[in-house]
Parts: structure tokens; C-alpha cells; sequence
């Protein structure tokens, strides 16, 4: 299997890819969802959040057991390969490529444009005006990300400290500031968790994109040691910094009103908080924190059909697996991952703007959540597996992790599918997955 030749990235931009990426469109972007779900009970809120977090830092330290193993090219698809075979693995990539990194590179360029919009309304040019925005964002984040990694790294580690401004600072003036009386009338019972579960899939898209940094493995220097640290470190951070969040504007809006005005919410907080100047400059640090988990989106979805490429399982395999010598990345992989993202978005447009499709309600960022959690319950089975024939010494790391990690994968699983659109978003990616299946069996036909 080919490598790329120089380590580039250090442990602060592995951490600084995962937070970067989690932290960013999720939080803003769902906040409003969690509190619709919960039916506006805030502590409720605060344990979905809880127990999706449960799901990433054991989830985190899981996959990091298969970090220590190899820093092959590949990231998770390698860790797939060596726990159930080539086949799992191609299953698990092509669906990264089809689905999963494009359709959230496509609605988090969308939401980054929606923030521009609300900044400079002119822009918006009627409806349009926002998707020119959006396809804009892509072209100046995928040719920043090919002209230069050092620039990409730059970008990725400033917009996760400029994105922690407005989250921490809304944190603090909420406790000092805010109304407690928003959220202690509210009481956890049995009925209001049933009820709730809907709000495991919002919860999931705002911690979604904690397991990209093993895209980037093998160009980590010491990538056994960082990657695993970041694996652990980041959960941890964006814990304590959404429910900071959450908290924080609950007790400064109250849940009523921020249901009301869903993504704006912050651009409220912050305009309550500081006045007019103060509101604008929050919103530009949220845009900053939005393009941040788009560019950390958009290096692991650039990589992701190299590294099939490199295993010869996609058509025209050679050409993919080429390293450029100038822009040391495959240009190939680049325009595939590219090209994908721009049907995602034409879909996420068709779904908003014709009447045919809006009835649906189809929300695409919700469709890679629920199957990738799938695929990471089958990685920490792998690792299971390897503990009990020895393969992995400690106990904790090897057996009780996987098991509290799987118990969060089924939580998301579980709220997805019960979701209201979720037996529409199963069989979307069933069809991409038995698409998957056919080319697969198919190359291999050819080559036998």
C-alpha cells in the first residue's frame, strides 16, 4: 500500500481537526432541535447531550485501540479492513465517499451561508443568493485545502479557538446574567425521556465528526501516540463546552424563544449581551467557527475515495491513487469528493425550494448519522473481539470501553430510526450501501 511520504500534522491539529469539526455548525445549528425534541425542557436537554457525549469519549477511546494498531493510509476504512475483511472495509469507504462526508461538507457550506446572509442581508439576492454563497464557501475551502496543507492546518487550529469565543462567552454571562427560573421548573420523569428520544439524532449531528482525525493518521508525526490523545482529549473539551452553551442561552432567551428563532439564536444572545457592534462581531466569529468544521469536513472527505483507490477497489484506481508532487494529494480523489458534494447540495435544494420534495421534510444532514454509527458499533465489536483472543491486553480500554460505547451507538441508532423521517433516510442509505455492495462484488468478478 502506498504512503504519503512527510508526517505534516502535530497532536494540536488532530485535536483542533476533531473539536474543530464537532464544534461548529452542530451546536448552533441543533440547539434549537434539541430543545423542540425535549418539548423545551432544558435539563433534559443537558442529559441527551450527556449520554451523546458518553458515546464519543468511549467511542473516542475505542477507535484509539485501533490508532495504536497501524498508521496505514486509510483511517477508519484500515481499522475496518483489519476487523472483518476487505469487503467491510470497501462498504464502510464507499459510504464515507456516496453519503456521509459529502451530504455534511454540503449542509455545513449551507449553514456558513445562512450566518453570511443574516450578517450581510444583501447577499441574500432573494433565495439565491445563499446557495451562491454555499458554493462559493466550497471552492475557496477545496482549493485552499489543494494549494496548501500548512494553510489548511493554519486555518483549522485559529477557527477552533475563535469558534470557542462566542460558546464560552455566552456560557459565562448566561450563569452570571441569565433567568434560572428558565430551566428549574422543568422535572426529568420517565414519560418526558420517552417522549425525547427524537433528540438523539439532533445531539448526534452536533457531536458528529469526532472520529475524521483517523483520515489524517497516517500524516500525524508519532500518529500512535497524538492520534489516540486526540481521540481521548476532544470528547472531553466539547463536552463541557456544549452544555456550557446550552445552559448559557437557555437561561438568557428562555427554550420558548429560542425554538422560535432556531438557528438565529445566538445572533439574539449576542446582541442582548453586547448591542449592535457586539451581535456583529459574535456573528463573525460564528461564521469563522462554521468554516472551520467545514474545512476539517472537507480535508478527510478529499481523502476518503484516495484511500480506496490505493486498495484498487473503485474504477480508474490508478489515476485516484496518484499523489500530486506539487500539491502532495490525489487531484482525482479531490474532484470525486467534490463532484459529490455538489449533488448532496442540489439535493438539500431540492428538498427547501420544490414543493414535490419539501413534503417530504427530508433533512440530509440527518441522513449520514444513523448507518455511520452502525459501522462504528462493528469497529468496537472488532475491538472486542481482539481483546478476547488476547490481542489487547487491558480490560478496560478492550472490553468495558466498547461496551458503554456501543451502549451510545444504539442510543443513536435508536433515535434515528424512530425518528420522523427515519425509515426514509434507512432505505437512502440502504440502496447506497447495496450500490456499494454490486461494485464491489462486480470489480472482483472482473478481476478474477
Amino acid at each position: 500500500m502506498k504512503k504519503e511520504k512527510k508526517r505534516k500534522f502535530g497532536l494540536l491539529m488532530s485535536i483542533a481537526m476533531i473539536v474543530g469539526v464537532v464544534i461548529g455548525s452542530g451546536i448552533f445549528f441543533k440547539a434549537d432541535d434539541i430543545l423542540v425534541q425535549t418539548h423545551g425542557n432544558v435539563k433534559m436537554g443537558c442529559l441527551v447531550l450527556f449520554l451523546g457525549a458518553v458515546g464519543i469519549i468511549f467511542g473516542g477511546i475505542t477507535i484509539s485501540e485501533w490508532a495504536k494498531l497501524t498508521d496505514d493510509a486509510g483511517g477508519l476504512i484500515t481499522y475496518a479492513e483489519k476487523a472483518f475483511g476487505k469487503a467491510f472495509a470497501f462498504l464502510l469507504g464507499w459510504f464515507q465517499t456516496t453519503v456521509y462526508f459529502p451530504a455534511l461538507v454540503a449542509i455545513v457550506s449551507f449553514v456558513a451561508s445562512n450566518y453570511t446572509v443574516a450578517l450581510f442581508p444583501k447577499l441574500a439576492f432573494g433565495h439565491f443568493g445563499v446557495w451562491v454563497i454555499s458554493l462559493v464557501y466550497l471552492i475557496v475551502i477545496y482549493l485552499m485545502n489543494v494549494y496548501s496543507n500548512h494553510i489548511s492546518e493554519l486555518f483549522q487550529t485559529s477557527a477552533m479557538f475563535i469558534k470557542l469565543i462566542p460558546l464560552v462567552l455566552i456560557a459565562i454571562c448566561g450563569l452570571f446574567f441569565g433567568d434560572v427560573h428558565m430551566i428549574s421548573t422543568h422535572a426529568i420523569t420517565l414519560p418526558v425521556v420517552l417522549s425525547s428520544t427524537g433528540a438523539i439524532v439532533a445531539v448526534a449531528f452536533s457531536y458528529d465528526g469526532w472520529a475524521v482525525a483517523p483520515s489524517i493518521g497516517h500524516e500525524l508525526k508519532n500518529s500512535k501516540r497524538n492520534l489516540p490523545l486526540a481521540l481521548i482529549i476532544s470528547p472531553l473539551i466539547i463536552l463541557t463546552v456544549y452544555i456550557g452553551y446550552f445552559v448559557g442561552i437557555s437561561l438568557l432567551l428562555g427554550p420558548s424563544d429560542i425554538m422560535k428563532m432556531g438557528d438565529l439564536a445566538v445572533y439574539a444572545a449576542a446582541e442582548k449581551l453586547f448591542g449592535y457592534i457586539g451581535q456583529r462581531l459574535m456573528l463573525i466569529t460564528v461564521i469563522i467557527s462554521v468554516l472551520g468544521t467545514l474545512n476539517g469536513l472537507v480535508v478527510a472527505n478529499i481523502r476518503v475515495p484516495y484511500f480506496l483507490a490505493l486498495r484498487q477497489e473503485l474504477p480508474y484506481s490508478q489515476k485516484i491513487s496518484q499523489v500530486n508532487p506539487r500539491f502532495k494529494l490525489s487531484i482525482w480523489s479531490t474532484v470525486i469528493s467534490f463532484i459529490m458534494v455538489l449533488v448532496w447540495l442540489s439535493i438539500h435544494f431540492m428538498s427547501i425550494n420544490l414543493p414535490s420534495m419539501r413534503q417530504f421534510g427530508i433533512d440530509i444532514s440527518a441522513i449520514p448519522i444513523v448507518i455511520m454509527y452502525l459501522f462504528y458499533g462493528l469497529l468496537y465489536v472488532g475491538v472486542m473481539i481482539r481483546t478476547c483472543k488476547g490481542l489487547i491486553k487491558n480490560k478496560v480500554t478492550g472490553l468495558v470501553c466498547p461496551i458503554l460505547a456501543i451502549a451510545g451507538a444504539l442510543m443513536i441508532l435508536y433515535g434515528g430510526l424512530t425518528a420522523s423521517n427515519g425509515m426514509i433516510y434507512l432505505i437512502v442509505s440502504f440502496l447506497i450501501l447495496v450500490s456499494g455492495i454490486s461494485l464491489y462484488w462486480m470489480r472482483h468478478l472482473h478481476k478474477s
